[in-house]
Protein backbone atom coordinates (compact mmCIF):
# COMPACT_ATOMS: atom_id res chain seq x y z
CA UNK A 1 0.00 0.00 0.00
CA UNK A 2 2.67 2.90 0.55
CA UNK A 3 4.34 2.32 -2.67
CA UNK A 4 1.19 2.73 -4.53
CA UNK A 5 1.05 5.62 -2.13
CA UNK A 6 4.63 6.75 -3.20
CA UNK A 7 3.58 6.15 -6.71
CA UNK A 8 0.76 7.98 -6.90
CA UNK A 9 2.43 10.66 -5.03
CA UNK A 10 5.37 11.04 -8.08
CA UNK A 11 3.00 10.65 -11.02
CA UNK A 12 0.58 14.18 -9.46
CA UNK A 13 4.44 15.55 -9.26
CA UNK A 14 5.26 14.31 -12.69
CA UNK A 15 2.12 16.05 -13.69
CA UNK A 16 2.38 18.84 -11.97
CA UNK A 17 5.90 19.78 -13.79
CA UNK A 18 4.66 18.10 -17.37
CA UNK A 19 1.86 20.32 -17.93
CA UNK A 20 3.37 23.84 -17.89
CA UNK A 21 5.60 22.24 -20.46
CA UNK A 22 3.14 20.56 -22.60
CA UNK A 23 1.51 23.95 -22.30
CA UNK A 24 4.76 25.78 -23.27
CA UNK A 25 5.02 24.20 -26.68
CA UNK A 26 1.37 23.60 -27.58
CA UNK A 27 1.17 27.33 -27.45
CA UNK A 28 1.38 29.05 -30.91
CA UNK A 29 4.66 30.41 -31.08
CA UNK A 30 5.90 34.45 -31.28
CA UNK A 31 7.52 34.90 -34.78
CA UNK A 32 10.70 37.44 -34.90
CA UNK A 33 11.66 38.39 -38.41
CA UNK A 34 15.48 38.79 -38.24
CA UNK A 35 17.99 40.08 -41.04
CA UNK A 36 21.04 37.82 -41.30
CA UNK A 37 23.41 40.62 -41.09
CA UNK A 38 21.53 42.23 -38.12
CA UNK A 39 21.88 38.78 -36.40
CA UNK A 40 25.66 38.93 -37.12
CA UNK A 41 26.31 42.32 -35.91
CA UNK A 42 23.70 41.71 -33.01
CA UNK A 43 25.49 38.88 -31.68
CA UNK A 44 24.33 34.97 -31.75
CA UNK A 45 24.67 34.41 -28.73
CA UNK A 46 23.07 37.94 -27.75
CA UNK A 47 19.98 36.71 -29.44
CA UNK A 48 19.78 33.63 -28.00
CA UNK A 49 19.33 35.54 -24.59
CA UNK A 50 17.01 37.82 -25.84
CA UNK A 51 14.53 34.56 -27.00
CA UNK A 52 14.71 32.71 -24.20
CA UNK A 53 13.96 36.34 -21.98
CA UNK A 54 11.05 36.98 -24.38
CA UNK A 55 9.88 33.27 -24.16
CA UNK A 56 10.20 33.27 -20.25
CA UNK A 57 7.76 36.42 -20.37
CA UNK A 58 5.26 35.53 -22.90
CA UNK A 59 5.41 32.34 -21.59
CA UNK A 60 5.27 30.78 -25.15
CA UNK A 61 7.92 29.65 -28.03
CA UNK A 62 9.66 32.83 -29.39
CA UNK A 63 11.24 31.97 -33.21
CA UNK A 64 13.38 33.77 -35.26
CA UNK A 65 12.91 33.51 -39.05
CA UNK A 66 16.23 34.47 -39.92
CA UNK A 67 16.32 35.50 -43.75
CA UNK A 68 18.70 37.08 -46.32
CA UNK A 69 19.43 40.51 -47.13
CA UNK A 70 17.17 41.75 -49.60
CA UNK A 71 14.70 39.01 -50.47
CA UNK A 72 10.87 39.67 -51.60
CA UNK A 73 8.20 39.98 -49.26
CA UNK A 74 7.08 36.91 -50.83
CA UNK A 75 9.53 34.70 -49.79
CA UNK A 76 10.07 36.47 -45.86
CA UNK A 77 6.23 35.08 -46.41
CA UNK A 78 7.37 31.75 -47.13
CA UNK A 79 10.14 31.60 -45.07
CA UNK A 80 7.22 32.49 -41.91
CA UNK A 81 5.11 29.83 -43.05
CA UNK A 82 7.68 26.99 -42.95
CA UNK A 83 8.41 28.19 -39.38
CA UNK A 84 5.10 28.22 -38.21
CA UNK A 85 1.32 28.03 -40.27
CA UNK A 86 -0.50 29.34 -37.15
CA UNK A 87 1.76 32.05 -35.05
CA UNK A 88 0.01 34.09 -32.12
CA UNK A 89 1.94 36.75 -34.06
CA UNK A 90 4.66 38.16 -35.91
CA UNK A 91 7.10 41.00 -35.27
CA UNK A 92 8.53 43.04 -38.15
CA UNK A 93 11.63 45.13 -38.17
CA UNK A 94 10.79 48.80 -40.11
CA UNK A 95 12.90 47.63 -43.14
CA UNK A 96 10.48 44.88 -43.44
CA UNK A 97 7.06 46.77 -43.19
CA UNK A 98 6.39 45.71 -47.32
CA UNK A 99 6.95 42.42 -45.99
CA UNK A 100 4.34 42.57 -43.07
CA UNK A 101 1.85 44.61 -45.01
CA UNK A 102 1.69 41.49 -47.70
CA UNK A 103 2.04 39.11 -44.87
CA UNK A 104 -1.26 41.22 -43.28
CA UNK A 105 -3.43 40.88 -46.71
CA UNK A 106 -2.79 37.12 -46.93
CA UNK A 107 -3.24 36.61 -42.92
CA UNK A 108 -5.43 39.49 -42.01
CA UNK A 109 -6.10 37.01 -38.55
CA UNK A 110 -3.02 36.86 -37.26
CA UNK A 111 -1.55 40.11 -35.16
CA UNK A 112 1.39 41.31 -37.20
CA UNK A 113 4.05 44.27 -35.76
CA UNK A 114 5.76 46.68 -36.96
CA UNK A 115 8.07 48.11 -35.13
CA UNK A 116 9.12 51.83 -36.68
CA UNK A 117 11.89 52.82 -34.25
CA UNK A 118 11.71 56.90 -34.49
CA UNK A 119 10.30 56.74 -38.05
CA UNK A 120 6.85 56.99 -39.55
CA UNK A 121 6.19 53.91 -42.18
CA UNK A 122 3.84 55.54 -44.82
CA UNK A 123 3.79 52.54 -47.21
CA UNK A 124 1.87 50.89 -44.45
CA UNK A 125 -2.45 51.38 -43.69
CA UNK A 126 -3.63 52.81 -40.40
CA UNK A 127 -3.25 50.17 -37.92
CA UNK A 128 -6.28 48.33 -36.79
CA UNK A 129 -5.08 46.63 -34.11
CA UNK A 130 -4.40 42.90 -36.12
CA UNK A 131 -1.59 45.35 -38.40
CA UNK A 132 -0.15 47.17 -35.55
CA UNK A 133 2.47 49.86 -35.67
CA UNK A 134 4.86 50.53 -32.71
CA UNK A 135 7.45 52.98 -32.03
CA UNK A 136 10.59 53.71 -29.75
CA UNK A 137 9.12 55.88 -26.39
CA UNK A 138 12.55 58.63 -27.08
CA UNK A 139 10.71 60.49 -24.59
CA UNK A 140 11.03 57.74 -22.06
CA UNK A 141 14.67 56.83 -22.79
CA UNK A 142 16.20 60.27 -22.64
CA UNK A 143 14.83 60.83 -19.36
CA UNK A 144 15.93 57.45 -18.10
CA UNK A 145 19.21 58.07 -19.75
CA UNK A 146 19.57 61.60 -17.82
CA UNK A 147 18.90 59.02 -14.51
CA UNK A 148 21.86 57.18 -15.58
CA UNK A 149 24.07 60.26 -16.10
CA UNK A 150 23.30 61.84 -13.18
CA UNK A 151 23.95 58.50 -11.36
CA UNK A 152 27.05 58.30 -12.89
CA UNK A 153 28.13 61.57 -12.11
CA UNK A 154 28.29 60.85 -8.82
CA UNK A 155 30.96 58.08 -9.02
CA UNK A 156 34.55 59.08 -8.45
CA UNK A 157 36.27 58.74 -11.31
CA UNK A 158 38.63 56.76 -9.96
CA UNK A 159 35.63 53.94 -9.81
CA UNK A 160 34.93 53.77 -13.46
CA UNK A 161 39.07 53.97 -14.70
CA UNK A 162 38.95 57.61 -15.63
CA UNK A 163 40.94 60.21 -13.90
CA UNK A 164 38.99 62.66 -10.69
CA UNK A 165 37.22 65.74 -11.63
CA UNK A 166 38.29 68.61 -9.42
CA UNK A 167 35.79 68.91 -6.64
CA UNK A 168 35.10 72.39 -6.93
CA UNK A 169 34.39 72.30 -10.77
CA UNK A 170 30.72 72.41 -11.67
CA UNK A 171 29.80 68.82 -13.45
CA UNK A 172 28.81 68.77 -16.87
CA UNK A 173 26.34 66.50 -18.70
CA UNK A 174 26.85 66.02 -22.19
CA UNK A 175 23.73 65.01 -24.59
CA UNK A 176 25.43 64.71 -28.32
CA UNK A 177 21.97 64.36 -30.32
CA UNK A 178 20.19 63.40 -33.33
CA UNK A 179 17.20 64.90 -35.32
CA UNK A 180 15.09 63.19 -33.92
CA UNK A 181 15.72 64.89 -30.32
CA UNK A 182 12.95 67.89 -29.77
CA UNK A 183 12.48 70.50 -27.12
CA UNK A 184 10.11 68.14 -24.45
CA UNK A 185 13.58 65.16 -25.29
CA UNK A 186 15.51 67.52 -24.05
CA UNK A 187 13.79 68.66 -20.97
CA UNK A 188 13.66 65.61 -20.07
CA UNK A 189 16.82 64.46 -20.22
CA UNK A 190 17.58 67.26 -18.22
CA UNK A 191 15.10 66.21 -15.42
CA UNK A 192 16.20 63.39 -14.84
CA UNK A 193 20.02 63.98 -14.30
CA UNK A 194 19.13 67.06 -12.50
CA UNK A 195 17.09 64.74 -9.90
CA UNK A 196 20.23 64.00 -8.29
CA UNK A 197 22.90 66.93 -9.49
CA UNK A 198 20.49 70.10 -9.47
CA UNK A 199 23.59 72.14 -9.88
CA UNK A 200 24.75 70.44 -12.59
CA UNK A 201 25.36 71.93 -16.56
CA UNK A 202 23.59 69.86 -19.38
CA UNK A 203 25.10 71.25 -22.30
CA UNK A 204 23.36 69.44 -26.31
CA UNK A 205 25.56 69.36 -28.88
CA UNK A 206 25.59 68.42 -32.45
CA UNK A 207 29.08 68.26 -33.85
CA UNK A 208 32.52 68.11 -32.27
CA UNK A 209 33.29 71.86 -32.39
CA UNK A 210 30.35 72.17 -29.57
CA UNK A 211 32.31 69.90 -26.88
CA UNK A 212 32.89 71.84 -24.21
CA UNK A 213 35.96 70.82 -21.96
CA UNK A 214 36.53 67.56 -21.33
CA UNK A 215 38.03 67.61 -18.13
CA UNK A 216 34.45 68.72 -16.57
CA UNK A 217 32.37 66.04 -18.33
CA UNK A 218 31.09 63.71 -15.82
CA UNK A 219 29.10 61.97 -18.45
CA UNK A 220 28.37 62.09 -22.06
CA UNK A 221 25.04 60.10 -23.99
CA UNK A 222 25.44 59.65 -27.48
CA UNK A 223 22.17 59.15 -29.31
CA UNK A 224 22.76 58.02 -33.00
CA UNK A 225 25.02 60.81 -33.72
CA UNK A 226 28.26 61.63 -32.20
CA UNK A 227 30.22 58.40 -34.21
CA UNK A 228 33.22 60.52 -35.00
CA UNK A 229 33.82 60.90 -31.32
CA UNK A 230 33.94 57.64 -30.44
CA UNK A 231 37.01 56.80 -32.67
CA UNK A 232 38.54 59.03 -30.25
CA UNK A 233 38.30 56.30 -27.47
CA UNK A 234 37.18 58.95 -25.09
CA UNK A 235 38.37 58.59 -21.55
CA UNK A 236 35.14 59.76 -20.00
CA UNK A 237 31.43 57.47 -19.05
CA UNK A 238 29.20 56.99 -21.95
CA UNK A 239 25.61 55.80 -22.58
CA UNK A 240 24.88 54.89 -26.10
CA UNK A 241 22.03 54.15 -28.17
CA UNK A 242 22.53 51.41 -30.01
CA UNK A 243 21.68 47.98 -30.70
CA UNK A 244 25.10 46.82 -31.81
CA UNK A 245 26.79 43.75 -30.31
CA UNK A 246 28.29 44.96 -27.20
CA UNK A 247 31.18 43.22 -27.47
CA UNK A 248 31.74 45.85 -30.89
CA UNK A 249 31.41 49.01 -28.60
CA UNK A 250 33.99 51.07 -26.90
CA UNK A 251 35.23 50.22 -23.73
CA UNK A 252 33.72 53.54 -22.02
CA UNK A 253 30.43 52.49 -22.65
CA UNK A 254 28.78 52.37 -18.84
CA UNK A 255 25.13 51.52 -20.38
CA UNK A 256 23.43 50.91 -23.85
CA UNK A 257 19.89 51.27 -24.78
CA UNK A 258 18.86 48.55 -27.07
CA UNK A 259 15.55 49.55 -29.46
CA UNK A 260 15.80 46.56 -31.22
CA UNK A 261 12.82 44.10 -32.62
CA UNK A 262 14.67 41.51 -30.24
CA UNK A 263 15.02 43.48 -27.21
CA UNK A 264 11.55 45.08 -27.47
CA UNK A 265 9.65 41.32 -28.85
CA UNK A 266 8.38 40.51 -25.32
CA UNK A 267 6.40 44.04 -24.78
CA UNK A 268 5.12 44.42 -28.42
CA UNK A 269 3.75 40.88 -28.65
CA UNK A 270 2.02 41.78 -25.30
CA UNK A 271 0.04 44.78 -27.20
CA UNK A 272 -0.03 43.02 -29.86
CA UNK A 273 -1.98 40.36 -28.47
CA UNK A 274 -4.22 42.90 -26.48
CA UNK A 275 -4.88 43.79 -30.20
CA UNK A 276 -3.41 47.42 -29.50
CA UNK A 277 -3.35 49.21 -32.65
CA UNK A 278 -0.63 51.71 -31.56
CA UNK A 279 2.00 52.69 -29.13
CA UNK A 280 5.23 53.56 -28.24
CA UNK A 281 7.70 51.23 -26.23
CA UNK A 282 10.84 52.26 -24.06
CA UNK A 283 14.03 51.15 -25.26
CA UNK A 284 15.82 47.91 -22.95
CA UNK A 285 18.51 49.34 -21.31
CA UNK A 286 21.60 47.43 -20.77
CA UNK A 287 23.75 48.30 -17.63
CA UNK A 288 27.47 47.02 -17.51
CA UNK A 289 28.25 46.15 -13.82
CA UNK A 290 31.34 44.97 -14.27
CA UNK A 291 32.41 48.18 -15.73
CA UNK A 292 31.21 49.89 -12.18
CA UNK A 293 33.24 49.34 -9.35
CA UNK A 294 30.47 50.96 -6.87
CA UNK A 295 28.06 47.94 -6.33
CA UNK A 296 25.71 50.71 -4.50
CA UNK A 297 25.74 52.77 -7.62
CA UNK A 298 25.01 49.50 -9.74
CA UNK A 299 22.00 49.28 -7.60
CA UNK A 300 21.02 52.78 -8.31
CA UNK A 301 21.14 51.93 -11.97
CA UNK A 302 19.10 48.95 -12.03
CA UNK A 303 16.58 50.68 -9.95
CA UNK A 304 16.20 53.42 -12.45
CA UNK A 305 15.69 50.90 -15.18
CA UNK A 306 11.35 50.96 -15.23
CA UNK A 307 11.61 54.78 -14.08
CA UNK A 308 9.35 56.43 -15.74
CA UNK A 309 9.04 60.89 -15.58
Amino acid sequence: MRHIRLLVIAGIVCAAFAVPVVVFYARPPVLVITEAPFAALYGEARLKQERDSAARTLFRQVKPVVIADGVSPDMVIFAITGVSPRPSCVLFPRSQAAAALRFHEQFPEIPVVVLSGLVLVPELPPPDGFLCVYGTDRGVDLYRAGLFAGIMGIVPRNLTGQAEIPPESTKTYVLWQDRSIQEAERTLFSQGVRELNPESSVVFINTAAQMPDVKGIACMTLTSAGAEYLERNASIPLILFSWLDPALIPREVVIQFDDSVWALAAPAARLAMRKQAEGKIPSKPLIFSRKIADNNVSRMLEKAVKKMP
